[in-house]
């Protein structure tokens, strides 16, 4: 009897043993539990500061303004590129969405699809004014190419024969630039009334020397340049085609004032981003970019 009482007794102090081993472990865990929550603070702290830094973040890539454009691809689009790095540090990109012209151009700038378009001069926005019943703006000339007459088989003007065949385009604001040269050259004598939006060869009113004005398709033209004795093409297409454009017959003086325009409709014409594109394409930088690569080809345009 005494054995099992006293074998109790060591059982129940056994259990106390083990309750008590049980209730120190969880004591240490309770102690510790402070510990974690003294780090806490600190993980918050680093979770507050990256997410104070984030507004940051996202507000500098806000602040970047992506322009959407139609350019043609030489010079106008070889000229934004060298305006890139301005441009950035001005927060503005420009995303050259087309350089191979088509009719869909205009659509494109009437109806919104791009913030503006670099590849027309006032002569031909105001064609496309009356042709689409809409109004257009200028926000600043850029650069002037000079209209050219080139020929694949003489070297100089004084070389062409009488009746020589000659090749003009026939969109009326370029053909009138042909035609004036033809003129001022002693060729033609154009009607008083001819305009940049008028001008066919019907306005010609007298042919000084004997030639023959064949009208047809600019893009066509200098495939077909050796059908022609001579021929009128933009300096941007002569060279794209790799035509040396310091080896021409004739051509527009320095003054021409169908400079290439930075062209916006009603919804632009106070974008304030657009107004810092125009100020950074006519920088001393740029002009000077322009007067470099071209070769007199392309010249920059006064303000």
């Amino acid at each position: 009897m005494k054995k099992k009482i006293v074998s109790v007794m060591m059982t129940a102090v056994l259990s106390a043993a083990v309750l008590a081993g049980c209730g120190g472990s969880t004591s240490a865990a309770s102690t510790a539990a402070p510990a974690s929550e003294a780090e806490a603070p600190a993980s918050t702290t680093a979770s507050t500061a990256a997410s104070e830094a984030a507004p940051e973040s996202t507000e500098s890539a806000s602040d970047k303004v992506v322009l959407k454009c139609v350019a043609d691809l030489t010079p106008h689009s070889e000229i934004l590129e060298a305006a890139k790095d301005q441009l950035a540090e001005a927060g503005i990109e420009v995303d050259v969405v087309s350089t191979t012209w088509d009719a869909t151009w205009n659509d494109m700038l009437v109806d919104g699809e791009v913030d503006f378009a670099y590849f027309m001069h006032v002569p031909a926005m105001e064609s496309i004014e009356e042709e689409m019943g809409t109004t257009l703006y200028s926000m600043g000339g850029v650069h002037v190419e000079p209209y050219t007459c080139f020929s694949n088989k003489y070297g100089s003007v004084d070389e062409l024969p009488e009746n020589a065949v000659i090749a003009v385009p026939n969109d009326s604001s370029n053909e009138y630039r042909a035609l004036k040269v033809l003129e001022k050259e002693g060729f033609i004598t154009l009607k008083a009334d001819t305009t940049a939006i008028n001008s066919t060869v019907q306005q010609v009113e007298e042919y000084k020397k004997p030639i023959e004005i064949v009208e047809m398709d600019q893009a066509n033209i200098i495939p077909a340049a050796d059908d022609f004795d001579a021929y009128f093409v933009n300096a941007n297409r002569a060279l794209e085609a790799n035509i040396d454009t310091t080896k021409f017959l004739m051509r527009e003086g320095e003054d021409s004032e169908y400079a290439n325009i930075i062209t916006v409709t009603e919804a632009n014409k106070d974008n304030e981003n657009i107004k810092k594109l125009v100020e950074i394409l006519q920088s001393d930088e740029i002009k000077q970019f322009i007067t470099d690569k071209y070769n007199g080809a392309v010249i920059p345009a006064a303000k």
